[in-house]
């Protein structure tokens, strides 16, 4: 369910990223770029007399964007929406604000260095806000959430897992305890509380990763799993590295799976200077590169895997 103006954000971004996808002009139109006189025009030529007036006589009411009953939906909406943005800053409107929050996510995801952190702050204040009048934390990220575009579970795990890979931990260390109680049970969160435990001794790391695992086996979750083996070539945990390749090879399904433990054996030589077995998973990986991700595998595929770990 898309809230706001999140279903037509993601279709900008998804023209972007696939330019032959078929949607109407309106819908990916940039209406921040038009002037006052062009959206109120376009409202008029939609049907919908809206006038400067009230809209100033809206934001005198104190009103919200969400408590307006607006008339007209679709094309005549998105004018609507970017006249309250200009005539009327200082409401509150959820719908807004998540505009902003998609915006700033976008700018993360295209490489824009330029981000102004503030509305992260603004972000887990307006989650406390409803926690404080009795929303559960989850639910409250989960109604967020629909205002929005982004996949914001996997938005804030991207960052936190960039500030960490920045050295930036302290910054990691904190938005990953403002988002903690939001993303409960989430074993993709934990584990970047493992990768946070740089400065703990190897007896409680390693500790923490086997109870981690632990859950890990009884929720299996593919990709989480693979984060990790690469996690523990980089970190040395070679034991549990050997244990827990060979329970995620009873969980590999497809090709591309396949092709992604070959990529973490071929780190694993790498990593301790194995040129020869390098060499033949580089074959290997050669061999098996025009065969489709998707086609399922079967035992004799895995027994492929079972010697080379």
């Amino acid at each position: 369910m898309f809230l706001g103006r999140a279903k037509y954000n993601l279709l900008q971004y998804k023209k972007r990223e696939v330019p032959t996808l078929n949607v109407l002009d309106w819908e990916i139109r940039d209406y921040r770029s038009l002037s006052n006189e062009a959206l109120f025009k376009g409202l008029h030529c939609l049907g919908v007399d809206l006038q400067e007036s009230d809209l100033k006589r809206f934001a005198q009411e104190d009103k919200s964007f969400e408590e307006i009953n607006f008339p007209g939906k679709g094309e005549a909406y998105l004018h609507f929406f970017e006249l309250w943005r200009r005539f009327c800053p200082s409401q509150k409107s959820i719908a807004i604000f998540c505009d902003e929050l998609d915006a700033f996510m976008d700018q993360y995801e295209r490489g824009d260095e330029s981000l102004n952190e503030s509305i992260l702050a603004e972000f887990f204040d307006i989650l406390d806000e409803s926690v404080d009048q009795g929303v559960k934390p989850k639910v409250a990220f989960k109604e967020i959430s629909e205002y929005l575009a982004h996949d914001l579970e996997s938005f804030f795990y991207n960052y936190i897992y960039h500030q960490i890979e920045s050295n930036n931990e302290m910054g990691a260390s904190e938005l990953l305890e403002n988002i903690y109680d939001y993303v409960e049970g989430s074993l993709w969160f934990e584990f970047l509380r493992i990768r946070l435990l740089k400065g703990a001794s190897e007896e409680d790391s390693s500790a923490m990763m086997a109870r981690f695992l632990e859950k890990l086996e009884k929720k299996p979750e593919i990709e989480l799993a693979f984060e990790v083996l690469y996690y523990m070539i980089e970190t040395g945990h070679k034991n549990l590295f050997i244990n827990t390749y060979k329970s995620i090879l009873k969980q590999i399904k497809n090709e591309d799976h396949f092709m992604e433990m070959l990529e973490i054996i071929f780190s694993y030589y790498s990593l301790n200077d194995l040129e020869k077995e390098e060499s033949l998973i580089r074959e290997l990986i050669q061999q098996r590169k025009n065969i489709p991700h998707q086609k399922r595998i079967g035992p004799e595929d895995k027994k492929i895997l079972e010697p080379f770990i």
